[in-house]
């Protein structure tokens, strides 16, 4: 489960709901919570659409301050049980087997009312010392001058109401990434930087979610940074899969590297070398070009940000920090085919203004994909990726293993089928394979459509079509002439698509295989004569 959490200074402005919906297409949270809004609920229920999510609950602002949302999707199982300008109290269930307490805070911006709030959390952790209990928001208080970049130091007097209430609860902060000093701003003549975005947790909260961890977010639109925590029971990186970006054969030195992967170097040009050890070497060259030849908008865009940081942090001139704004506005525009390619909708083109809607498409499958647990078949839940893996293979193991098949039946089962293929049709079924036929099968898949384990989309193949034709055909008569497959092109993907949402045990998804594209042609082929 992933939080994102900002003070916003207003939802009114556009660059914050463009700076809302990059956050929620990049991490994908399941819940956003939002201080110092300053709309109604009119305009916040329009922002959460714009977002993807259906239920929210509000305090709205006082006069032209304040005012705090939290946003959460239809998965995720959240009740509020109390609201006020200073705090949003809830219960937070994942997948109905983990809950815990979840509240949302804004430190009172007045110093002399912020025990009030302190006073409050007290009153609610008298009942929570044993249960899991997460907070995060705005404090709009520090635990002492370290915390502080910049100013007059305050008193430790000043910092003792919020170090007891702390002290009471047992709470302690997660462990972060970023910058912690998440508010920038002035006092008279001063540049100051403060810790008062916290996220913290009590110690039955950090046992259950150990590998949960903070990641403070570019400052920029606000004078705050947003924070993403991620909450998690183990701890696992994501593996890095490679896919082919239809977009770089237009790119400077691109074509050649493909040319020098599937042709080879030195003797090996001389060599006939499987498909498979060709493609190996294709996605060697082109992951070689791309580390000498940054082309991904999304990176572009966090260098920007980073620039942007600095720039207001180190108290830039107001034309150096516009001119790094325009830079940025640039690059989201760059960034649009790159999600049209992404969210796969084949119906339209590059060059329509529909960023929000390809962001929204890909959004939502990527949220239908992730999987944090599963059931086994004795109702027992597992956890993390590779156990949730090993649920998936005792079932499939089960489902679809070798048995020991009574063939003494054979003779009684199709023994009365009549034959139905003649002569003429069997010799039109069996004859060599042309190129043609093989062409026809490579242009009848979907340039998009999603890659087998090698990351090759059909897209690649018709662009190079005319310089590795001669290969492709070479493989696929090779297997009809000879009845051999080389293993690696047999590699398939099982890739698990819902049939309820959210799935509980393996019996509620339906397998499909995502299949590499040679296997792909050899079944059109076979198809196709089938007709």
């Amino acid at each position: 489960m992933k939080v994102t959490c900002w003070n916003c200074r207003g939802l009114g402005s556009d660059s914050t709901v463009r700076r809302l919906k990059e956050i929620n297409r990049k991490y994908l949270p399941d819940i956003i919570c939002l201080s110092e809004t300053k709309q109604q609920d009119d305009h916040i229920r329009d922002v959460g659409a714009q977002l993807g999510f259906l239920h929210f609950v509000s305090v709205p602002p006082r006069g032209l301050s304040g005012g705090l949302v939290i946003y959460w999707h239809q998965h995720v199982q959240l009740s509020i049980l109390s609201s006020s300008p200073n705090l949003i109290d809830c219960k937070v269930s994942i997948n109905g087997s983990s809950s815990f307490y979840f509240s949302f805070i804004y430190g009172q911006p007045n110093q002399s009312l912020r025990s009030q709030v302190w006073e409050r959390i007290d009153r609610l952790g008298i009942g929570r010392r044993n249960a899991p209990w997460i907070l995060l928001g705005d404090f709009n208080e520090i635990l002492g001058n370290h915390e502080k970049i910049g100013g007059r130091e305050r008193p430790a007097i000043s910092f003792q109401d919020f170090r007891n209430m702390i002290r009471n609860n047992n709470l302690q902060d997660l462990k972060s990434v970023g910058n912690r000093f998440s508010w920038v701003g002035k006092h008279g003549t001063h540049d100051i930087q403060c810790c008062l975005d916290i996220t913290m947790a009590n110690r039955l909260w950090l046992q259950e979610f150990p590998a949960s961890e903070t990641e403070f977010l570019e400052i920029g639109e606000s004078d705050h940074r947003s924070l993403v925590t991620f909450i998690s029971h183990e701890k696992e990186e994501p593996k890095r899969v490679f896919r082919y970006d239809s977009r770089l054969p237009n790119k400077e030195g691109f074509n050649e590297s493909v040319c020098r992967g599937w042709k080879g170097s030195g003797q090996t040009q001389l060599l006939q070398q499987p498909l498979a050890q060709r493609l190996r070497q294709c996605r060697s060259q082109i992951s070689i070009w791309k580390k000498h030849n940054r082309s991904n908008t999304e990176e572009r865009i966090q260098v920007l940000r980073g620039r942007l940081d600095r720039a207001i942090t180190t108290a830039a001139s107001t034309h150096e920090i516009n001119t790094v704004r325009e830079e940025l506005n640039q690059a989201y525009i760059e960034e649009e085919i790159f999600w049209k390619q992404k969210s796969r909708v084949m119906w339209l083109r590059a060059g329509d203004k529909n960023t929000k809607y390809f962001h929204s498409i890909a959004k939502v499958k990527r949220n239908r994909l992730n999987l944090s647990s599963i059931q086994d078949s004795n109702g027992v839940v597992h956890r993390g990726q590779r156990q949730i893996a090993q649920v998936a293979q005792e079932y499939f193991q089960n489902l679809f293993g070798n048995s020991n098949a009574n063939t003494s039946l054979y003779p009684e089962v199709f023994g009365s089928f009549q034959r139905r293929v003649t002569t003429e049709m069997n010799a039109d079924l069996i004859k060599e394979v042309s190129e043609e036929e093989i062409r026809e099968a490579m242009f009848d898949i979907g340039a998009h459509k999603t890659p087998g384990p090698d990351g090759f989309s059909a897209v690649f193949y018709h662009q190079y079509w005319e310089d590795i034709k001669e290969d492709i055909v070479t493989e696929v008569k090779g297997f009809f002439q000879e009845g051999n497959l080389d293993p690696q092109l047999n590699h398939t993907n099982l890739c698990l698509i819902p049939k309820v949402y959210p799935p509980t045990g393996m019996t509620e998804f339906r397998p499909i295989s995502l299949c590499n594209v040679a296997y792909k042609v050899i079944s059109k082929v076979l198809v196709n004569r089938l007709k």
